[in-house]
């Protein structure tokens, strides 16, 4: 019977170990997919000062809201619009159809106390579900409907 010197028994058990932590290790070795996670439409805890939308707004006066623009006698009061842009939620869109890109969104800016850039929001109207374009992704809108968001384009 063969036998396996003291060094060659070590090299075995060293590549033995890189193996398995190799194994366990496999998942973050691999690279991984850019899943897009259902989030709500507004980021969670944020404080939110103004929600922009060609001339209009709505904005927070100390802790109410106020709708401003050109229209008026709009039939959603301003904190059931804001109340409607908490609770709505984004979901990933599976397949987005190719006659949405080739339509004119709705730009949507909310700024937020504490950053200088506001989150941009693409809207498309003319869809069911309404498609959102935020961050380079493509969601659907969930738990409320468009013209809560945005009365002011009926």
């Amino acid at each position: 019977m063969a036998r396996i010197s003291q060094r060659a028994m070590n090299n075995v058990v060293i590549i033995a170990m890189l193996i398995m932590i190799a194994l366990f290790n496999l998942d973050s070795l691999l690279p991984k997919k850019n899943t897009i996670q259902t989030r709500s439409l507004l980021p969670e805890e944020a404080y939110v000062l103004k929600i922009e939308h060609d001339n209009n707004s709505l904005e927070r006066i100390g802790q109410q809201w106020r709708q401003k623009g050109p229209y008026t006698g709009l039939t959603v009061t301003p904190d059931e619009q804001f109340s409607h842009w908490q609770r709505a939620m984004l979901y990933p869109a599976a397949e987005v159809p190719e006659s949405v890109m080739n339509t004119q969104p709705y730009i949507v800016v909310v700024w937020l106390a504490g950053k200088n850039n506001g989150n941009v929001y693409a809207i498309y109207p003319n869809t069911s579900p309404v498609v959102i374009k935020f961050e380079n992704n493509w969601y659907t809108l969930t738990n409320t409907d468009l013209d809560k968001l945005l009365p002011w384009t009926l």
